[in-house]
C-alpha cells in the first residue's frame, strides 16, 4: 500500500486574499485607535484647563485678600477676584451668566474666616469654567474648577 501526500500550495505573498485580510484588520483597528487618541487629547485639554483655572483662582484669592485687608466689602472683593482671574486667564474669558444652564465661567469667594491654628484671615476663591470636549462620548462639555485660599 502506497500513500501519496501532496503538498498544498499556499497563496503567494501579496495575493488578493492576504490584502483583503489586511484591509479588514485595518478597518477594525482604526476606530479604536482614533478614539484612544481623541481621549488622550481631551485628557490633555482638561489638564491644561485645570492648571489655568487653578492659577486664576490663586490670582483671585490674592486680590480678594488684598481688598479684605483694606476693609472693602464682599462685593468689592468678589469684583477684584473676578478681575484678577480674568487677567490670569485672558481678558473676557470668564463671563458669568445666570439661568438654567451651567455657567460658561464664574468666580465665587467664601466669607472670610479666621484660621484656628495661625490666627490669619482666610478667603477662599473658587473659579470654574465649562470647556468643550473633543470626544462627544464624554458629553459636549465638562466643567473644570480650581480653588485657592488667600491668607493674611
Amino acid at each position: 500500500m502506497q500513500i501519496r501526500v501532496q503538498a498544498r500550495r499556499s497563496a503567494p505573498h501579496g495575493s488578493r486574499r492576504t490584502r483583503g485580510q489586511a484591509v479588514v484588520e485595518f478597518a477594525l483597528v482604526l476606530p479604536v485607535a482614533v478614539v484612544i487618541l481623541a481621549l488622550a487629547a481631551t485628557g490633555g485639554q482638561m489638564l491644561m484647563a485645570a492648571i489655568d483655572i487653578t492659577q486664576a483662582a490663586r490670582a483671585g484669592a490674592s486680590a480678594a485678600q488684598g481688598d479684605y485687608k483694606q476693609g472693602d466689602s464682599t462685593a468689592t472683593q468678589l469684583a477684584a477676584a473676578r478681575s484678577a482671574a480674568q487677567q490670569e486667564l485672558g481678558v473676557g474669558s470668564i463671563s458669568c451668566r445666570s439661568g438654567g444652564s451651567v455657567p460658561v465661567g464664574c468666580v465665587s469667594i467664601s466669607p472670610p474666616t479666621i484660621s484656628s491654628t495661625s490666627g490669619e484671615t482666610l478667603i477662599t476663591v473658587r473659579v470654574w469654567e465649562t470647556v468643550d470636549t473633543f470626544v462627544p462620548i464624554l458629553g459636549p462639555a465638562m466643567t473644570v474648577s480650581g480653588t485657592a485660599t488667600g491668607a493674611g
